[in-house]
C-alpha cells in the first residue's frame, strides 16, 4: 500500500517544488523566492509526499486574523487523485490553529477544477480582478472562507 502524508515542507523540498512550481504555473517562483519564504515568518508551506517523494506542495501566508493561500500546485501525474483537497485541508486547519478568521486566495478565472475544489470547501466568489494574471492574460476570481 502506498503511503501518503502532508506535512510542513522543510529546506530539502525547495528544489521539487520550485519544480512543481514550474511544471503548474505559467509564471513559477525563482527557486531563491521558494527557499525565502522558509523563513518567512508570516508564512506557512505544507507539502504532499507520497512514498517520500514530493507530489504537491501549497502555501498560505497569515497577517494579522487573515490568511491568503498564495498556491497549491498538484504534480500532473497525480491530479484528480484528492491531493490537492489533502493540501487545502491542511492549509484550513492551519489557519483554524492560528485561529484566523478567514482565508482569501485568488484563482484563474479558467481554473474550473480547483474553483470547484474551493467551492466544496466553504469558499466563495467575492469579487473579479481583470488582466490578473499574465501568460496568458487572464482575470482571476477572489475566493473568501469565513472561518468563524
Amino acid at each position: 500500500m502506498r503511503e501518503m502524508v502532508v506535512r510542513k515542507m522543510e529546506m530539502k523540498d525547495t528544489q521539487k517544488v520550485y519544480q512543481l512550481s514550474r511544471e503548474s504555473f505559467s509564471e513559477p517562483w525563482a527557486l531563491a523566492a521558494i527557499e525565502k519564504e522558509m523563513t518567512n515568518p508570516v508564512a506557512s508551506y505544507f507539502v504532499a509526499e507520497m512514498d517520500g517523494e514530493v507530489i504537491g506542495f501549497g502555501g498560505m501566508w497569515h497577517v494579522l486574523d487573515e490568511g491568503e493561500i498564495i498556491n497549491i500546485a498538484v504534480q500532473k501525474s497525480y491530479h484528480r487523485q484528492g491531493i490537492g483537497k489533502l493540501i487545502l485541508n491542511q492549509l484550513i486547519a492551519e489557519a483554524r490553529k492560528r485561529e484566523l478568521v478567514a482565508i482569501h486566495l485568488e484563482v484563474r478565472a479558467s481554473n474550473e477544477a480547483a474553483k470547484r475544489l474551493y467551492l466544496k470547501h466553504g469558499f466563495n466568489s467575492i469579487a473579479r480582478r481583470k488582466g490578473y494574471y499574465h501568460n496568458p492574460t487572464e482575470d482571476a476570481v477572489i475566493m473568501t472562507c469565513e472561518l468563524k
